[in-house]
């Protein structure tokens, strides 16, 4: 898994001194990290094999993240990466009821993402879920 990440950081050393000539005693250090994207693919061993591809990104248009997952035709939005995943979450769930429903209501029509939704179904809920997608 791979995460791009925009840091910031600030060193001062013992010894440094300031314009106002007042000197650093202790190590300071300030670290600020935002996660803007990344990207986790998953493979369930089903028969067949099913593969889950989560996707999580910054959109400054939005100021927030946007989280997808393509198998299941989901996506979500939330302020922070931890918001959009567990919103992706919820969508997915949903997503997964609705495919179920549309097939046993409409079963001559196909729809790729069937075994996806099956499966994401009988899990049941978000907990089980996320540690199926690593998340």
């Amino acid at each position: 898994m791979g995460y791009i990440c925009n840091a910031h950081v600030k060193r001062l050393r013992v010894g440094d001194a300031f314009a106002d000539s007042k000197e650093v005693t202790e190590m300071v250090t300030t670290t600020e990290v935002q996660t803007l994207e990344f990207r986790i693919v998953r493979q369930v061993k089903t028969d067949p094999p099913l593969t889950f591809t989560v996707e999580m990104r910054y959109s400054p248009e939005d100021k927030g993240y946007i989280a997808d997952c393509y198998e299941m035709d989901a996506f979500a939005w939330g302020e922070t990466p931890e918001e959009a995943i567990e919103n992706l979450l919820d969508a997915m769930l949903a997503m997964a009821e609705a495919i179920e429903t549309v097939h046993a209501k409409q079963p001559q029509l196909q729809n790729p993402r069937l075994s996806h939704a099956r499966f994401v179904a009988a899990l049941g809920d978000e907990t089980k879920l996320r540690k199926i997608l690593g998340l």
